[in-house]
């Protein structure tokens, strides 16, 4: 099966398609489509292959290497979006809640008054 996600970056106003599918050999295949040259640039060193570890340790993904993210800036919501179709695509998120929720979201305040 094939599993998809968007990225809707409106501070850049740049959008990204993940879609993540599973290989034979456990492997996950990785493609990203994007309207910004720097996601790009990642999806390209990204080899568009990761493992199932890269999904299971954060720390040590090639998701989150600084020589993979390169220029990608730390509020890009691109390698979440690549979590969230692998989980999706490992059966670690189930497409019913997927299909429920709809997506996730980023509030920003930038003139919070709260005390």
């Amino acid at each position: 099966m094939v599993s998809r996600t968007r990225a809707v970056m409106r501070t850049c106003d740049r959008t990204a398609e993940i879609t993540v599918s599973l290989r034979d050999d456990g492997d996950l295949d990785v493609t990203i489509v994007s309207d910004c040259d720097v996601v790009q640039g990642y999806a390209e060193r990204l080899g568009g292959r990761i493992t199932a570890m890269d999904v299971y340790g954060f720390q040590q993904s090639k998701i989150n290497s600084d020589e993979i993210r390169g220029n990608l800036t730390p509020t890009c919501l691109v390698p979440n979006a690549i979590y969230n179709a692998a989980f999706l695509e490992l059966g670690m998120l189930t497409r019913s809640l997927a299909e429920k929720s709809k997506e996730n979201s980023v509030d920003i305040f930038p003139y919070d008054t709260r005390d």
